[in-house]
């Protein structure tokens, strides 16, 4: 399973979701947007449909945030 998960700084939800991934053995690779420009140019790719963190993929898949992440985890099982 190939993970990529989008994070910033000071991010609760960004910490829960590296931490669910941690307690499942799960690798991810992450891509900190903690600059304000950056975030931007990766929200603009999306219409700006999106606007929270973390965004979380699985698999070229985009899954969404910290809650999605948990469902799709739970449909694993």
């Amino acid at each position: 399973m190939k993970v990529l998960i989008y994070t910033r700084n000071n991010c609760v939800w960004c910490d829960r979701a590296k931490n669910l991934l941690n307690s499942k053995n799960l690798k991810y690779d992450e891509i900190d947007l903690s600059d304000d420009i950056s975030r931007e140019n990766f929200y603009k790719n999306f219409n700006n449909s999106i606007k929270t963190m973390p965004q979380i993929f699985i698999n070229d898949e985009r899954i969404g945030g910290y809650e999605a992440l948990v469902e799709y985890l739970n449909g694993q099982e």
